[in-house]
């Protein structure tokens, strides 16, 4: 009799325990689902898929297999693949035979062993168009064209420009060649705004801090009015607009959410500036 009891206890309190870690998760989905902002993007370094929620979410491309975009497009989830366009990453295993010459060392500017590419450079086209079909066939939503303005590091001539336009032009062709439907973003691309709008490839724009910049830095009204105005324009012609903000405080966060729900735009919050960067299996950036 008693050694009955004891189990119906035992089972009554494993029965206990269980309901309480089912409540807590739906009191937890729930926070995620209607506490954050609407129209928030997620920016996501790592490589489970638990935390995403519904939406634009930009992903290192080497972190996920088929069948992970596929069960994350089946929740509503928008990948996008992260592909830097001024950064030569030597550990992404691609068949390309980068040259030495389309290397440009800045140890002055660049942290050490960054190298930026000479992105007119013929080898570098084929990198990004291996990359391009690589991301797309195996399931990415789009592509996010990243630090496109960095064209300026080698030199901030109109020739540089022109050729880093030409680039962005090409690729996006591309992309449309690989996946007729595939979204193309631009990251940092503020120079080119007037190129975009008679571009009808180009899906959208990715921009760091319009409100709150680096280190949580307040951006003032004065300094981001033309850059909003023309980010306005390209909203008003349907192009996605996702800013990326270092909004530090519940408050700040509000403040944007509110700003980008008047405009249209879509918010997320990340520590700027964006960057992806492959990390080695002990957990070690490569």
């Amino acid at each position: 009799m008693v050694e009955g009891f004891e189990m119906f206890s035992k089972q009554f309190l494993q029965e206990r325990s269980k309901l309480k870690i089912i409540c807590l998760t739906i009191i937890l989905l729930a926070f995620i689902f209607f506490c954050l902002p609407a129209d928030a993007w997620q920016f996501y370094n790592g490589s489970d898929t638990a935390g995403l929620i519904p939406g634009y979410v930009v992903l290192e491309p080497a972190n996920w297999s088929r069948s992970d975009l596929m069960e994350m497009r089946s929740r509503d989830i928008v990948p996008l693949a992260w592909l830097n366009f001024s950064q030569i990453e030597d550990d992404r295993l691609v068949s390309i035979d980068i040259k030495a010459k389309d290397y440009v060392i800045e140890g002055r500017y660049l942290p050490e062993g960054k190298k930026l590419a000479v992105f007119y450079s013929q080898s570098f086209r084929e990198l990004l168009k291996v990359r391009l079909r690589e991301y797309l066939l195996k399931g990415f939503s789009g592509v996010v064209f990243a630090k496109v303005g960095m064209y300026t590091a080698l030199s901030n001539s109109p020739i540089n420009r022109s050729e880093m336009w030409r680039l962005i032009e090409d690729m996006s062709q591309e992309a449309r060649r690989f996946n007729s439907s595939a979204l193309i973003l631009l990251h940092d691309a503020t120079e080119f705004y007037d190129e975009i709008r008679q571009n009808k490839l180009i899906s959208g724009v990715v921009e760091e801090g319009l409100y709150f910049g680096c280190q949580g830095r307040q951006v003032r009204p004065w300094n981001r009015e033309k850059v909003l105005r023309q980010m306005q324009t390209l909203r008003s012609e349907e192009r996605l607009i996702l800013l990326a903000e270092d909004a530090r405080t519940d408050e700040r966060r509000k403040f944007v959410a509110d700003e980008c729900g008047r405009h249209r735009f879509d918010q997320g919050f990340v520590t700027l500036p964006l960057d992806i960067e492959r990390k080695a299996k002990d957990g070690q950036k490569k």
